[in-house]
């Protein structure tokens, strides 16, 4: 009967730590006004940026990661349209935003996504 007890309390122990363990954090994405989206990939540990239009107009995807959180880094797609360029594997993506390279004039930016 003792061995049945300390199996009963080693699952309701265990199964605590399971609920207790935090989940993975969501995926991020983020789009443009149809100019480009990015999205990450393996728990964000990668980065991608995706060139959704014809307009000429180069597309990038800046981010943070967590091993260096006050370095801006930035991936860019600029082989046409309808193309896409990836990060390699790193620490997790915190937050990210879509750039697009304008012709003439400043470039424009989404807001940040975490």
């Amino acid at each position: 009967m003792h061995v049945k007890q300390l199996f009963a309390a080693a699952l309701i122990v265990g199964g605590g730590v399971a609920i207790a363990t935090p989940a993975a954090a969501a995926e991020i994405h983020v789009s443009m006004d149809g100019a480009g989206y990015a999205d990450t990939y393996y728990n964000r540990a990668v980065a991608q940026v995706c060139d959704s239009s014809t307009d000429n107009h180069s597309v990038a995807v800046q981010y943070y990661r967590s091993a260096s959180s006050s370095t801006l880094r930035t991936i860019w797609v600029k082989t046409g349209s309808y193309t896409c360029n990836s990060s390699d594997t790193g620490s997790s993506i915190l937050k990210a935003r879509i750039e697009e390279q304008e012709l003439t004039g400043a470039d424009k930016y989404s807001g940040w996504v975490s």
